[in-house]
């Protein structure tokens, strides 16, 4: 049951970004839901399992773009095994260090994946890296807090956990 629900939850960030995001864009700024269901399930699950979601789902997204194959699958590894470190050790249910958390995950995706794709002229990817990249850092971490806060209650309210039963 819980791979369904796991399944799930793919779909409907896939969905959401893909109708979500290109409508909240502020100009070549926003959210990467891809990243955010990373995020969450390396989190949740810890860094093995957030390296091979990156993977796996950067995989998915490199098949779209045969010139940069493995670069998502390589930045989505490591971003997922890092954010599993810092899940395992502390996580605490506050929103201004989760929104924190979001956006410095976020950015360094980025910049990650930016300086890779510039390599070796990495001075291209310092501006986009403050023009690009830390905005859209913060907008995937507002809609990383609305994701969180809505999985929570979809957890309480509709699942039931945390009730005595």
């Amino acid at each position: 049951m819980r791979t369904i629900y796991l399944v799930i939850t793919v779909l409907i960030f896939l969905l959401l970004q893909a109708v979500v995001a290109p409508r909240v864009a502020i100009g070549p700024v926003e959210p990467d839901f891809i990243l955010l269901i990373v995020i969450f399930l390396a989190l949740i699950r810890g860094p093995i399992y957030g390296a091979i979601a990156g993977f796996i789902i950067g995989f998915i997204l490199d098949l779209g773009n045969a010139d940069l194959l493995g670069l998502n699958a390589l930045v989505g590894s490591i971003v997922g095994y890092a954010v599993g470190q810092v899940g395992a050790r502390t996580f605490p249910d506050n929103i201004l260090f989760k929104f924190g958390l979001f956006v410095a995950v976020a950015w360094m995706h980025d910049a990650i994946y930016l300086f890779v794709y510039h390599w070796p002229r990495i001075g291209t990817s310092i501006g986009e890296i403050f023009a690009v990249a830390l905005p859209s850092a913060v907008l995937t971490a507002v809609a990383g807090v609305i994701a969180d806060r809505v999985i929570a209650r979809i957890d309480t309210e509709w699942m039931g956990v945390g009730k005595a039963g």
